[in-house]
């Protein structure tokens, strides 16, 4: 990944590694846009609760709701956190404390590290997983596991 003059990465093809397989050209959400579901209702609105968690979140706390869900069934949340030098990254965790750093947006791409890797491997494991992303993570995560297996919530 390549930072551009604003800050934003982008995927940048390393020729002396490429073997010209044109696998990223068969999975980019850019050259192939994702066909959208048909009778999806185009609005949902809900709330947490709980007032305080509703504080401490972005668009109603309902991430928190889902979270919880999650991870009281031994699943695991993935969301983008900062880190110690105030850095947004993205990260996981299987416990209700955890989720706690996720909440509110960051306004900022989130550095994804290896998060799409570790997430196949719980999912290849049979765990249940929500990944909160931008829509192009959310996009890159589906197109590198083939496959819906991931709750989404963008």
């Amino acid at each position: 990944m390549k930072e551009n003059a604003e800050g934003f990465l982008f995927p940048v093809i390393d020729s002396s590694k490429c073997i010209s397989c044109g696998k990223c050209e068969l999975v980019c959400p850019v050259l192939h846009p994702p066909v959208l579901r048909k009778n999806v209702p185009d609005v949902y609105a809900c709330r947490n609760k709980n007032d305080l968690i509703r504080l401490e979140s972005s668009s109603g706390g309902i991430f928190t709701v889902l979270a919880e869900k999650i991870v009281s069934e031994h699943g695991v949340i993935f969301g983008a956190k900062f880190s110690d030098n105030f850095s947004v990254i993205h990260d996981w965790t299987d416990s209700v404390e955890g989720i706690a750093a996720f909440r509110t947006s960051k306004y900022v791409q989130s550095i994804i590290g290896d998060t799409f890797s570790v997430c196949k491997q719980f999912l290849e494991k049979g765990c249940k997983v929500l990944f909160s992303g931008t829509p192009c993570q959310i996009g890159g995560i589906k197109s590198f596991l083939g496959k819906d297996l991931i709750h989404f919530f963008v």
